[in-house]
């Protein structure tokens, strides 16, 4: 049996700051929609990202730009779906019966944890966050420490 005796965190805990802005999305989707790329499942997830972050986030004016801004706190692994976890291929899922939860679940896995949010949607942006400054303040120390012991090692 291995006892851990240094610093352990929840890595699986994140937060990401969303960033939206209409103008640039409402653009995203017209062009995309003219090209048959914006899918139902890329239109019910604007739709519940838009809706959330303008009703529960901040405004930042910049440069004449209207941005809103919301962080998303979650854990990794009970809180997010990705493309293979519903027993079929994403395709064949119809967006439009799932649950809010279940697309939300999604939005976490796909969209933030693996990035593809500005990629698919014009308009909107991600950054990934510290949620505890302190603990990865902490882990980052431990990580260098076993990175010099492992130098000294060698």
């Amino acid at each position: 049996m291995k006892i851990r005796a240094d610093f352990v965190t929840n890595s699986s805990s994140v937060s990401y700051i969303v960033s939206f802005n209409q103008i640039m999305a409402d653009w995203g989707k017209l062009t995309q929609s003219s090209k048959d790329v914006f899918s139902e499942k890329n239109k019910r997830i604007y739709l519940l990202i838009a809706e959330d972050i303008e009703k529960t986030g901040e405004i930042l004016e910049k440069n004449g730009n209207t941005l809103y801004i919301k962080q998303y706190d979650f854990s990794k692994k009970p809180d997010s779906k990705y493309d293979d976890s519903f027993g079929v291929p994403i395709d064949e899922v119809d967006f439009a019966v799932l649950s809010d939860d279940a697309v939300w679940a999604y939005i976490h896995g796909e969209y933030l944890v693996n990035g593809r949010l500005a990629s698919e949607l014009k308009g909107f942006g991600s950054v990934q966050v510290p949620r505890d400054k302190e603990a990865l303040k902490q882990k980052k120390e431990t990580f260098l420490e076993r990175q010099a012991k492992a130098g000294e090692a060698k």
